[in-house]
């Protein structure tokens, strides 16, 4: 179950607090006719389906200020719990509560309306992250100017590359006053003078005391960026604790066998 409240906290005071989530998908065998699946219903025996545990037992807090890095190989969970966090997906089991107006920034758009033009979508999602019309059209040049796609801002999002979605996805995300912005792979979205950009305004957030929980593959920036973080391996948590000491066992661990089991969960300095 996923709570959500934009109450002020104070900064001793969690902005999230994650408490054994787990995420599970049901996969049907596909070897089964839609007629054989729907005569197994009508006799009241429902067709095997096989689990596939995206999350499991996934317990961590954030507080008002921080920056969370999640590190861990493609497949382990990063993803799923952002969207978990931001409230696009559910948890199938524990509970997380979001004290904070959350923004999101996804990789591939998420949230955006591919037959709308990108104007029409940074309308749309300025408005669900809880600005006005009035308060889009001031930002509107900005945002705009941070993403660089004057020339295509009136073409609908289906004809934009990954790239210039997520470009355009973390200017509304980062123009939009947020208490905490959730990213997912922000900084891979563009050249070298977007990402000074995203620098800067990565300053300017932190300046503000924005919390930011953020999925990078970019572990040179979640090390400079980022005071906590959290691995997970094979949906669980693997390692927390300083950014420092956690990318960089992770990248070691990355640099050697990767087969490896994934121990008991531990903190850094253990």
């Amino acid at each position: 179950m996923t709570t959500s409240s934009a109450r002020a906290v104070t900064a001793s005071e969690p902005v999230i607090v994650a408490e054994g989530i787990g995420k599970v998908y049901h996969l049907h065998d596909r070897r089964d006719s839609l007629l054989q699946s729907f005569f197994m219903r009508l006799i009241g025996k429902m067709p095997p389906r096989e689990e596939n545990w995206a999350l499991r037992d996934v317990t961590f807090s954030v507080h008002r200020g921080d920056w969370l890095a999640v590190v861990g190989a493609n497949g382990s969970g990063k993803t799923t719990l952002l969207k978990i966090l931001a409230g696009i997906a559910r948890a199938s089991t524990g509970s997380v509560e979001v004290r904070a107006a959350a923004a999101t920034q996804f990789a591939l758009g998420a949230g955006f309306h591919p037959y709308l033009s990108g104007r029409e979508n940074v309308f749309l999602q300025g408005t669900i992250l809880g600005m006005t019309n009035a308060e889009v059209r001031e930002l509107f040049p900005r945002i705009l100017e941070f993403a660089g796609l004057d020339g295509a801002i009136d073409r609908p999002l289906w004809t934009y590359s990954n790239g210039m979605m997520a470009r355009l996805g973390f200017a509304v995300a980062a123009h939009s006053r947020p208490e905490l912005l959730i990213l997912d792979e922000a900084l891979s979205a563009g050249d070298a003078a977007f990402r000074e950009q995203c620098a800067q305004t990565f300053r300017d957030l932190r300046a503000k005391g924005v919390t930011v929980v953020m999925v990078s593959h970019a572990m040179a920036d979640l090390r400079e960026l980022c005071d906590r973080a959290l691995w997970l391996d094979h949906g669980r948590v693997r390692a927390e604790g300083t950014a420092t000491e956690i990318v960089s066992q992770y990248e070691l661990f990355m640099r050697g066998d990767g087969r490896k089991e994934a121990p008991a969960r531990r903190t850094a300095g253990e």
